[in-house]
């Protein structure tokens, strides 16, 4: 990653890499300062840090969790052996030049699936399934 992308920043432990740079979509669009996070076993976690993302009147944003992280593929797309330099950081781009599309148009062009249907028991679960499974398993009774 830091061959490519000499100025970000990266901090990283033996199960967790957090990633930060500014990624700007076309030479027109704003620039966008993202966060990805890496754990082992799990999706890349990518937030855009500013300026807030806005949706249009009366819509949400699409390919957008509840939790502020992006939607950037679909749950068999991606797996833990593929680098997130060649996949996440320019999935995140082509997320964020959908976006501005989308804000102007009200029309999404980045296809895929929104909201994503993910298989019951699947693994691995976005960082927002797993924690809405854990708050319902601590209301169960005993």
């Amino acid at each position: 990653m830091r061959a490519l992308f000499p100025s970000a920043r990266a901090d990283l432990s033996p199960k967790r890499l957090i990633w930060r740079e500014t990624i700007t979509p076309t030479p027109l669009s704003r620039c966008y300062p993202v966060r990805i996070t890496y754990r082992i076993g799990r999706f890349p976690d990518v937030r855009v840090l500013g300026p807030a993302l806005e949706g249009r009147p009366g819509e949400s944003i699409p390919h957008l969790f509840s939790n502020g992280t992006l939607c950037l593929h679909l749950e068999n797309e991606w797996s833990s052996d593929m680098l997130v330099v060649h996949t996440t950081v320019p999935w995140t781009s082509e997320w964020l030049l959908n976006y501005e599309i989308w804000l102007a148009t009200g029309t999404w062009y980045g296809g895929g699936e929104w909201p994503p249907r993910r298989q019951a028991n699947s693994t691995p679960l976005p960082n927002i399934a797993r924690s809405r499974r854990r708050r319902a398993n601590r209301r169960r009774p005993g």
